[in-house]
């Protein structure tokens, strides 16, 4: 990182990586992480959600400076997320960044440094790398998310740059975006002032980092895309769910419906409508008709 920049946001930085019972990969990524960002740069906080795997132990072994925070079995992803927040906050101070990112992801090299570099351009931000899928044919790596804006009237998302998109680095650095995913984005300790946390209980695994991204933006800040920091999507750990009736069924669609783990559960695609929609039940019935229509007609492809 540039040593101008680096005075101009001196405070601490705290790593965040929930985990439950993925211990070798989560260790595969402390270590890139700690490549990146040494004992001295940031202090690395996991929190284990009741792992039975030996996670304790290894990451004890493999990156003694990690502060590991115990969980419980029950936590899901915005639970646990808080739960390191909580403990966090006991020593967090303004000025302060969290890097909050999952534990199966890939890093490029520097993204961490250059997330932090962002962070420290534009102070009062919450700011999320560039998702992208590696191509099992070596070619070059695709899209999966670079920020986009909510349409709240119809559902429909639109995109900076579409899914599925061979990656190339803009010439602009920074993407608008109304919203940002968990896989590795840096949040200013103010954004969690005044008890602002993630919903757990509106939002327990999907929707909350977009809740909680959208709503900061409400409240004034500015939320973006670094376009030099890059995350590689781990698809194998990824949940799979489909609304497509000819792949899954009826049994399969049910199931996308009302999983916790599924982006597709209709509770909090109804909470995140009446939350913020106009017309939550137009929105509500936009969303599911566009996704359906996309996975039965459009060979999968997402809007």
């Amino acid at each position: 990182m540039n040593d101008n920049l680096k005075t101009k946001n001196v405070g601490q930085v705290f790593v965040l990586i929930p985990s439950h019972n993925r211990r070798d990969i989560l260790c595969n990524t402390l270590l890139m992480v700690r490549a990146q960002l040494p004992p001295k740069a940031a202090r690395l906080v996991v929190i284990d959600a009741g792992s039975s795997d030996g996670t304790y132990d290894a990451v004890r072994s493999i990156c003694p400076s990690a502060e590991i925070v115990g969980g419980e079995t029950s936590m899901w992803w915005t639970a646990t997320v808080n739960h390191g927040l909580k403990y966090i906050a006991q020593t967090a101070r303004s000025g302060d960044r969290v890097i909050l990112m999952n534990d199966d992801v890939n890093l490029d090299r520097n993204a961490l440094n250059h997330l932090l570099e962002a962070s420290c351009l534009e102070p009062h931000s919450l700011i999320g790398a560039v998702n992208v899928v590696h191509n099992p044919h070596g070619n070059q790596s695709c899209v999966y998310f670079c920020g986009g804006r909510y349409d709240l009237r119809f559902a429909c998302h639109k995109v900076n740059i579409r899914q599925g998109t061979p990656w190339q680095e803009p010439c602009t650095r920074f993407q608008q975006t109304d919203f940002l995913y968990g896989r590795l984005l840096v949040i200013p300790w103010d954004a969690f002032e005044s008890g602002y946390r993630f919903d757990e209980v509106s939002f327990p695994q999907y929707c909350a980092d977009e809740d909680f991204t959208f709503s900061a933006k409400k409240r004034g800040f500015q939320v973006l895309v670094d376009c030099k920091s890059v995350v590689y999507v781990n698809e194998e750990t990824t949940a799979r769910f489909s609304l497509n009736f000819k792949k899954g069924g009826l049994r399969g669609v049910r199931q996308a419906l009302t999983s916790f783990n599924s982006c597709y559960n209709w509770k909090q695609n109804w909470a995140f409508g009446r939350r913020y929609a106009k017309w939550p039940l137009l929105f509500f019935i936009c969303r599911y008709s566009i996704i359906i229509i996309n996975e039965n007609f459009r060979h999968g492809s997402k809007n």
